[in-house]
């Protein structure tokens, strides 16, 4: 391991503390950056929304408390205590992984003085399979267990795409605490992709759509620009 990708990765599992008490909650990505080896994928080839799901359609919201898909309200938004960043985000779509990776980070400082909340919203395009399936991952993890550990399963997805694979799933979901089998199924069936759909259809209802992931909303209102340095100069002119 280099000392870039050390720093990179003590980077991220700083920000997993700092971002603890946050909310989870284009076609052109996949081609090419996708490598020939390809990973364990689900049962079959390409769905769409439409298809793919063995399960029964859930509620939109988990009747569990805390489980809500973390939807920016205007209290939230207008409230002190930092700028409350909705971010509309693909886990199969190269942009959506590399701002993860690449200018997140950049944004640390801000976490860490509390000026910059982050709410990850999904928005599947879906570039393959897994833009379906992940979400529902995600979810199942926050339904059961607390918001650091759906923070540090969402990151373990980041650091390991687009090497997928149902076993990696069950891995990162033990190594958060919580059932990896019950993740597994939840992925495979698309259990929660009700809560998926409506995160959204919230996006494309403020303009997001697969050509601008990865995206960025206060509220409903767009941010300009994509980089750590477009974010950071949208929360500066707030505080």
């Amino acid at each position: 391991m280099t000392d870039r990708t050390s720093r990179q990765s003590r980077t991220r599992r700083r920000l997993l503390a700092t971002t603890g008490a946050a909310a989870v909650g284009g076609l052109s990505g996949c081609l090419g950056w996708l490598r020939n080896d390809q990973p364990e994928e689900p049962r079959g080839g390409w769905y769409t929304d439409e298809s793919y799901t063995t399960a029964e359609p859930t509620e939109t919201f988990s009747r569990r408390t805390g489980t809500r898909t973390p939807y920016p309200g205007v209290k939230q938004i207008y409230a002190g205590g930092g700028t409350l960043v909705a971010v509309y985000f693909d886990y199969a779509h190269e942009p959506s992984i590399e701002w993860w990776r690449e200018e997140f980070p950049k944004l640390s400082d801000l976490l860490e003085e509390g000026a910059f909340r982050p709410t990850l919203l999904m928005f599947p395009v879906p570039t393959n399979e897994w833009s379906m399936l992940l979400p529902s991952a995600v979810f199942e993890v926050r339904a059961r267990g607390t918001r650091e550990e759906a923070w540090r399963f969402h990151e373990l997805l980041v650091e390991a795409a687009p090497d997928y694979s149902f076993d990696l799933l069950r891995g990162f979901a033990g190594e958060v605490g919580v059932d990896g089998d019950a993740v597994v199924e939840a992925a495979d069936t698309r259990r929660r992709r009700n809560q998926t759909f409506s995160d959204r259809q919230l996006g494309r209802d403020s303009g997001v759509d697969a050509d601008s992931l990865p995206a960025f909303r206060w509220g409903t209102d767009p941010i300009e620009g994509k980089t750590a340095a477009d974010i950071r100069a949208f929360i500066e002119e707030r505080r």
